[in-house]
């Protein structure tokens, strides 16, 4: 299945590469308090530049749909396991959708969590470092819900933000 070379594919691609970035250069967080930043501007920093890779991880996520999902994890299951034929995703069981689900929102609460710690005090010195990954194991908890909850999951996710208004309009005049 090949998908259309538009804007959309491009900005999801870039998102989705940016995502990464956030993850893998996390230990420059840490260099932060010996900048000219205050801890609280460097929390804030560090909580917003982490942040920022997950939300663009979602919209990469919305902006390539099923496709790309599908050979992603086809690349990530041929990493871990060989010689299996390739079929057609099997549905997931309603108690694999309901954790995976779970997974989902409970990816969230980390936020939360750090952003109410935040808000009670000012974190220092190994506190920051904690903040940081309360904020990792977030992402972590989503991108393993991405798996859980499986490719059919995340194309009727897709769905709820296309308009449905040119399908409508073809339909009618057949």
């Amino acid at each position: 299945m090949t998908t259309k070379k538009n804007w959309k594919y491009y900005l999801g691609l870039s998102l989705f590469f940016y995502s990464f970035i956030p993850l893998c250069t996390v230990e420059l967080v840490f260099l932060l308090p010996f900048l000219s930043f205050t801890k609280t501007q460097a929390t804030t920093f560090a909580v917003g530049y982490l942040g920022s890779g997950e939300i663009a991880f979602l919209a990469a996520v919305a902006l390539l749909g099923k496709p790309f999902i599908q050979s992603i994890t086809a690349k990530v299951k041929g990493f871990f396991v060989k010689d299996k034929a390739a079929g057609p995703p099997r549905p997931i069981s309603q108690r694999r959708h309901q954790f995976g689900v779970f997974l989902l929102f409970f990816s969230f609460l980390p936020y939360l969590v750090t952003l109410g710690i935040l808000l009670m005090g000012r974190p220092q010195g190994r506190e920051l470092r904690a903040l940081v990954a309360i904020l990792l194991s977030g992402d972590a908890i989503f991108i393993i819900s991405l798996f859980v909850l499986g490719e059919e999951f995340w194309a009727r996710l897709k769905k709820l933000f296309e308009w449905p208004g040119h399908e409508v309009s073809q339909s009618n005049d057949g």
